[in-house]
């Protein structure tokens, strides 16, 4: 069985499905398993229903090896997803990861 996402390097960034928030905060953690050469950014956008566009909430750390990263994030809009770009040194770099469902709390 394989567990979490697989991302190959690309032109343009890759995006999660589009979810309701749980919380006015919450941790989110990502845990990369393994890549070759990569690098990976993941921007944490949200926006309200009425909004047209995500904006900002959070990034993690760039990640350019395998390793464990946390987020703690408040004033959460009602929609939120993640962005995840890959880069890496040749054209077949990529990264398994492991995004964690965020632990929600009130404030």
């Amino acid at each position: 069985m394989l567990i979490g996402t697989l991302l190959m390097k690309h032109a343009s960034a890759y995006y999660s499905p589009t979810f309701g928030r749980g919380g006015l905060a919450a941790v989110f953690s990502c845990e990369v398993l393994l890549g070759t050469t990569f690098t990976l950014d993941i921007d944490i956008e949200h926006k309200n229903a009425e909004d047209t566009t995500f904006t900002l909430l959070g990034s993690f750390t760039q990640f350019a090896a395998a390793g464990v990263d946390i987020k703690n994030l408040t004033g959460i809009k009602e929609q939120v997803r993640f962005k995840y770009t890959v880069g890496g040194a040749t054209a077949s770099s990529f990264v398994h990861f492991n995004m964690l469902a965020p632990a929600w709390r009130p404030y």
